[in-house]
Order: C-alpha cells, then sequence, then structure tokens
C-alpha cells in the first residue's frame, strides 16, 4: 500500500513539473497582443479583458468592478489598476501561456502568480 501511494505522489510531482515546463514566457508585446488582448480572462467569478487600446475593464464578483490601464515594457505587462475602490499599487508582471492558461507572475516575475483561463 505505502508502494501505490508512493508512485500516486511521484506521478502528481512529475505531472506538476511537466506543466510547469510547458508554459512558453510572452516575451514580445505582438505575441501578447495575439494571444491575451481582446479575450475574455477568467478565474473563478473574476474575469478580465485587456484591450488594444490600453484599458483593462472586468470584475471580482465581490470585490467589484476592475478598471485600468496597460503597457508593454520590454518583456512585461505593466498594468495600473482599481478594483471597486481599492488602487492597486502599479506593477509590472511576466506573462507565460500553456494552452488556454495565462499566468500573470507579479514583481517582473518574482512574485505571487495568478493564473487565468483564456474563455473566448
Amino acid at each position: 500500500m505505502k508502494l501505490i501511494f508512493n508512485l500516486a505522489v511521484a506521478a502528481c510531482l512529475v505531472t506538476g513539473l511537466t506543466s510547469v515546463a510547458d508554459a512558453k514566457d510572452i516575451k514580445k508585446k505582438q505575441q501578447f497582443m495575439e494571444t491575451i488582448v481582446g479575450k475574455k480572462l477568467v478565474s473563478g467569478s473574476t474575469w478580465l479583458i485587456v484591450s488594444a487600446d490600453g484599458k483593462i475593464t472586468g470584475d471580482t464578483g465581490k470585490n467589484g468592478k476592475v478598471v485600468g490601464a496597460w503597457v508593454w515594457n520590454k518583456r512585461y505587462f505593466c498594468r495600473n489598476v482599481v478594483i471597486g475602490k481599492n488602487q492597486l499599487p502599479e506593477d509590472c508582471q511576466k506573462v507565460s501561456i500553456d494552452g488556454n492558461q495565462v499566468t500573470f507572475t507579479r514583481e517582473k516575475g518574482a512574485g505571487k502568480a495568478t493564473a487565468m483561463t483564456i474563455s473566448n
């Protein structure tokens, strides 16, 4: 029984490492525009749309509407966002994609990561 458990844990770890390895960083604005811009990004009850005109719109469900602006700066998605009445700190984020899963990692890839699914 212990062997089966250890094999199951090992399989989960390998599967997790494989999906991380498959994710590809988005490094160019054109790639970001083609892959992310204009599409609805969803995570639970939160959804966002990053528009070509530099705007961000969406809703968090419980914390309110999302409004903001974005620019592409070198290899990073830089955003300035208000959620409800709360102004978030401006941040530049590393963006990676694996299939229809997009991950935004704060502080140029050194901070907390948020995964969202492209729904359209």
